[in-house]
Order: C-alpha cells, then structure tokens, then sequence
C-alpha cells in the first residue's frame, strides 16, 4: 500500500517538471530556394547566432534539397545558442545530408546521431542534454552541412530572490533599464555594465563606465545595460568613483524632476529605446522612485531636441578598435562581409563588435 501511495505521488509530480519545460524550433525548410538567413535569430526568449572563423566573405543562405530547403554551412562557420532568463536543457539539430557533423565547442566527446525517416525523407538527428543558458556548436568534420531545423528545449530560470543588503533588478527585453539609489552604494553584478551621460553639442554621449566589480557611488544615476533577466545589486560600504559630468538625475522616492530647464524620461519611443519629453516642451514631470531622468539646459531653448538615443549600440565592446585588434584578425561589417581596416562604423572582429571610428 505505501508502494502504491509513494508511486501515485511520483506521478503527480511527473508532469509538473515536464510541464515546467519549453521548446522552440527554428525551422529552416521552410524557407525559400536561395534565401538569405539573419546571422542572429531570436524566438521566445532563445537567440541563436551565427559566426566564422575564415577571413573570406561569408553569408548564410537557404537551398532546397529534396522535398526542403537547408540552411547551408561551411566548416569555418559555427554558432551559438543562448537563453534569455532561461537555461537550456536540450539540443536536437535534424541534418539533411550526412550523420555527425556538429561537437560541443571544447568537448571531444562522441557525438550521439540517430538516422530517422518522416514523410519519405531521411536525416539525421544529433541530441544533447545540457544545462545551460549558452552552448556553441563547431563542425566536427571538414565537411559542409544541410541544417533542416534545431530544436532547443529550455525551462525559465527562476527570478533572483533578494537577500539582507541586495537590490534586485529586473532588465526588459530592451535590455536597458536606470538606476538610482541616493544613500546607497553598490557592486555592479556579472552581465552589467553601468554608463553616466552627459549632453555636449546637444549630442548624448558616453560620460563613465562601470564594470561587473566596480563600485556605482551613491548619488549617481545611471543606464543599466544586460540581457534581459534578473539581477542582484549587492550594498557595500565602499565610495566608488564619481562623475561630475553626469546628466542624468534621480530620486528615493517619486517626485517631480528638478535640476534643468529641459527633462527627459527614458521610454521606447519612436527613435528606438532612449531619452524623451514627458511633457511638452520639456517641463518638469513626476519621476518615480530609483529610476533616472536626463536634465538639460541648452545654449539655445530653440535648438534643444524632443528626444536622445543612445550613442553606443548594445553589445559593442568598445568605442574604438585598439592596435592589438587591428594586427590579428580580419574586420567584418553587420552584414557579414569582410571589409579593409579603414573601414568606418560598427564592425565585428574576433566574434566582437566595436565602433571604428
């Protein structure tokens, strides 16, 4: 009898840990003969992208084979799958064309392929359970491949619960929020990166960086840049560095802005994710508590902007490209395509995106 009720219990808790898992699959045979692929996709909360380690152009494309297209890969071309507040438990890739093409990045372990067949059609199948919320896949052959989809199999991780001395924040899907706090101070956390702005020329740029294990003072408002999900602000009794220069302000509780003649409220308008009149023509509004505002006062009231954006696009890694970087590895536009060093805009070197000016 207690078999039974031990067994019976087992099986109520069954479906809740399979329910509590998702999957989302990124189907390339539907696409068209020739079709051109985005080199990063992003559906329900999962980004796959792709990269090249080869110096010539590359693209990604579609072509049919069989009743289907394929997505096309050379072996120079890898990628990389990465969840957004969420942690991957499996990944299943359908290849067309011939069995064991992919390997873990870094793990020589043999590769588990199954041949299968559905609606007169054979391909192979590779499966991998993994508990991660990033895996990057490189060729395991010389040979090139025919993907026909990727299955990825996922469960949402839970939020961060705050502790004694801890601020939890929560990063939206623009993956920019702002912060202030007046009398504390905290540790920026892994995947965080601070900026302070400052308006110069009426142009918002860049004023301060803070990085994961700098200390944010007191006193200073800022625009949190991660991916979407949640993070653990920890208190410390440590002062951190200043800027004097910043043009962003804030407040403990809500109250209305002060501190300029013009006064901006970070929203998603219609120049992208970034700074925006609240009221007309700039006037004062109710800000809330902890967030940050931009205060302006122009040399000329007429010539002000109704909005800023941001001058340094997410995920850059830096403003400029420095020596080392230009002395190992080829540049390559959005776009994928090579291009000389003298080059001007944003550009990817490495797997990284800088801003070559």
């Amino acid at each position: 009898m207690a078999k039974k009720l031990i067994f019976s219990c087992l099986m109520l808790l069954f479906p809740i840990s399979i329910l509590a898992q998702k999957s989302v699959l990124f189907d390339f045979s539907k696409y068209s003969k020739d079709k051109e692929i985005p080199f990063r996709i992003e559906k329900e909360g999962i980004v796959l992208e792709f990269r090249f380690d080869s110096e010539q152009s590359n693209t990604l494309w579609c072509k049919k084979k069989g009743r289907s297209s394929s997505l096309q890969l050379n072996n120079h071309t890898y990628f990389t799958i990465e969840g957004i507040s969420c942690e991957i438990t499996a990944v299943t890739i359908f290849i067309v064309d011939f069995p064991g093409r992919f390997k873990v990045f870094g793990d020589d372990s043999e590769i588990n392929c199954k041949k299968e067949k559905s609606k007169g059609e054979e391909f192979f199948k590779q499966d991998w359970e993994v508990n991660k919320q990033s895996i990057t896949f490189v060729h395991a052959t010389t040979k090139n491949s025919s993907i026909k989809s990727i299955k990825v199999t996922y469960e949402p991780v839970k939020p961060i619960e705050p502790t004694e001395n801890t601020i939890s924040i929560d990063i939206s899907a623009a993956k920019r929020a702002t912060f202030y706090y007046g009398e504390k101070s905290f540790v920026i956390p892994k995947g965080v990166i601070a900026r302070t702005y400052k308006i110069v020329d009426n142009v918002l740029s860049v004023s301060k960086t803070y990085q994961e294990n700098d200390v944010l003072p007191s006193g200073t408002a800022v625009v949190l840049e991660a991916e979407e999900g949640n993070y653990l602000f920890k208190e410390t009794t440590k002062e951190g560095e200043r800027d004097t220069f910043n043009a962003l302000r804030g407040s403990d509780v809500e109250t209305e802005t002060t501190g300029g003649t013009l006064y901006y409220v970070f929203a998603k308008g219609s120049n992208g994710v970034g700074f925006y009149w609240n009221k007309p023509d700039g006037k004062a509004f109710q800000t809330k508590a902890h967030k940050a505002y931009l205060v302006y006062t122009p040399t000329v009231a007429t010539q002000a902007k109704s909005n800023f954006t941001f001058d340094i696009p997410l995920g850059i890694n830096s403003t400029t490209v420095n020596d080392d970087v230009h002395q190992c590895c080829p540049f390559y536009n959005l776009a994928g395509q090579q291009v000389s060093k003298d080059y001007k805009g944003i550009i990817i070197v490495g797997g990284k995106k800088y801003l070559n000016r």
